[in-house]
């Protein structure tokens, strides 16, 4: 990331294919919460994990959809995870992949790795913490340093992030250790108490067979985003940043210096997918879920909030955007149908564009080019309907 290099002058915008990496990413997020409800935070955090390859954990019961929320949003980065439940009984060749047996006969220790976790870029291990040893251990390496050892060979691991989920953090010492390689934690609670109707409607919705396979992001895009991060002058938050660390360790809040020093990461991230090339103290905001003690969550939250606001960024559960996003998002959604497209993809699409025009309507209702531009858009989409 940035610091002193650019303290005294004005940094170079970010390039047009930055911004459209960018712009997909964020219509990624939006186009599979439309499958959800009750998610956002936790998309908003996988689009933060990506950008600065870092790691996810999921905390909630079975049930709550975090298997089809991790497939939906690795689908639209153009590849499909690699999903395992683990029990105690898991062996390393279901996770990493069997023994060669064709280099085992001429006297070589080789693993066929294809399909399986050492090629995936989005990896999803459910029930993470149940898995033995000897697949924590080379888990550690893979995370840590992208390589898998298998033998005397090494193989570099294209991994962007692996997503975790268990109903709760584990108490072991060794295992707390493991756990400590998630960044990022977030809880998946059940929505049903107070979205009851939404998440039937969302359920019973039909879902075309057209376009399920879409890309929003590209891996070339997101090898840009992870070079392009480290652009992000974080002079405007150092301080700040230090400050709420020395806060939540005075306040007993268990941190490791690995946690405190790739959080800063974790910002610069935050200020590209606000489409910004210098780091603002909002941009904190991801830090809410560094926590690494439970009984700890709450304190973590209020601290790192309380700095958001003070600099006029949202607070917990707004996350409005500006009209040029939602028109941006509006034109990649509307591509995703042409002339000879189905009846049921072109109303699939459509739903997603009066999502959008409400959104719009909410943000900034005054902006009537805006709604105009939009409303274009929907009546193009409009006429693809075959009459």
């Amino acid at each position: 990331m940035t610091t002193a290099a650019h303290r005294y002058g004005e940094l170079p915008p970010w390039s047009p294919d930055d911004l459209a990496a960018i712009h997909r990413l964020q219509a990624l997020g939006r186009s599979v919460g439309h499958h959800f409800v009750g998610r956002r935070l936790a998309l908003d955090l996988l689009e933060v994990a990506v950008i600065a390859r870092e790691h996810v954990l999921l905390l909630g019961p079975p049930g709550t959809g975090k298997t089809d929320l991790v497939t939906r949003f690795a689908a639209g980065l153009g590849t499909r995870p690699f999903v395992r439940l683990l029990t105690r009984f898991t062996e390393p060749s279901e996770v990493f992949g069997p023994v060669d047996v064709a280099a085992f006969r001429d006297g070589r220790h080789a693993i066929r790795t294809e399909g399986m976790l050492p090629e995936a870029l989005i990896a999803f291990l459910d029930e993470i913490f149940q898995c033995g040893s000897p697949i924590l251990n080379t888990l550690l390496t893979v995370m840590n340093e992208r390589v898998f050892h298998h033998g005397r060979e090494s193989q570099p691991v294209p991994l962007i992030s692996l997503i975790g989920a268990s109903n709760t953090l584990p108490q072991d010492p060794a295992l707390v250790a493991f756990a400590d390689r998630f960044l990022l934690r977030v809880n998946v609670s059940p929505v049903a108490d107070s979205h009851l109707e939404e998440l039937l409607e969302k359920s019973f919705a039909p879902h075309p067979a057209e376009g399920a396979g879409h890309t929003w992001v590209d891996h070339e895009s997101l090898e840009r985003l992870g070079r392009q991060v480290d652009r992000v002058d974080l002079n405007r938050v150092t301080a700040v940043y230090r400050s709420l660390i020395r806060e939540l360790l005075a306040q007993g809040v268990v941190l490791s210096d690995r946690r405190i020093v790739r959080g800063l990461r974790l910002v610069a991230a935050a200020a590209m997918r606000r489409e910004s090339v210098r780091a603002e103290p909002r941009d904190l905001w991801p830090l809410r879920h560094i926590w690494t003690d439970p009984a700890h969550e709450r304190l973590v939250q209020e601290s790192v909030q309380r700095v958001v606001e003070a600099d006029g960024g949202p607070s917990a559960s707004t996350t409005l955007r500006a009209a040029h996003h939602i028109l941006g998002e509006a034109k990649l959604t509307s591509r995703q149908v042409s002339a000879g497209a189905s009846d049921a993809a072109v109303e699939n699409v459509l739903r997603g564009l009066n999502k959008l025009r409400l959104e719009l309507e909410s943000v900034e209702p005054a902006n009537l080019t805006a709604r105009d531009e939009l409303t274009t858009i929907i009546d193009n989409t409009l006429a693809l309907l075959r009459v």
